[in-house]
């Protein structure tokens, strides 16, 4: 079983404003990465992080990310690893700046870059390039990695390594904003107990 997850990245907002931007609320739980359907932590650097247990999150549509890095920089990431699709983009002023793919489904060498690319780039794929040819005999898709090492790189969080974001405890998202609590003392008409 894989990771199937959107994540992005933002610094230069609140948090509160970044939750408010993406229709989300906190709800009060904590718990470890990977345990939580939607949630966000803080990342050394300033960066704010909101991650959805689901490739192509809404959070992840270009029209969500042009709006949310109107004045900010952001990174967002998509990791399908069921079919073996992994794309990391740069955004900001609300345009995208660079974008990585890598989609096996195209061909088990397909990376295609694209935009002004973060210095990192060209040494990351140049390293996943030569382990990939060596990996070929065991059929190990190391391009997969470039466009997350690449967002690892500048933002320092990757789903599947420990470390920043990935150690310690999430805060729970709700996708849109949270019912307004309902005082004990005042029950729905129908209850009458």
């Amino acid at each position: 079983m894989g990771y199937a997850m959107s994540w992005l990245a933002v610094r230069g907002r609140l948090p509160e404003q970044v939750l408010a931007d993406l229709d989300a609320s906190l709800t009060g739980r904590r718990a470890p990465f990977g345990d939580l359907r939607l949630g966000c932590c803080t990342l050394p650097g300033g960066w704010q992080l909101v991650a959805a247990m689901r490739a192509e999150h809404r959070w992840v549509a270009p029209e969500s990310l042009a709006a949310l890095s109107a004045s900010a920089e952001l990174v967002a990431c998509v990791v399908e690893e069921h079919v073996m699709v992994s794309c990391a983009e740069g955004w900001r002023g609300g345009e995208r700046l660079w974008r990585v793919l890598h989609d096996a489904q195209q061909a088990p060498d397909h990376l295609q870059s694209e935009g002004d690319l973060p210095s990192p780039y060209a040494r990351i794929a140049a390293e996943q390039r030569q382990l990939q040819a060596s990996a070929q005999a065991r059929g190990v898709d190391e391009l997969f990695e470039v466009p997350l090492k690449l967002a690892q790189a500048l933002v320092g969080f990757k789903h599947d390594e420990g470390g920043p974001g990935a150690e310690g405890l999430w805060q729970e998202l709700s996708d849109g904003p949270l019912p307004p609590a309902v005082p004990a003392d005042k029950k729905p008409w129908w209850k009458r107990w």
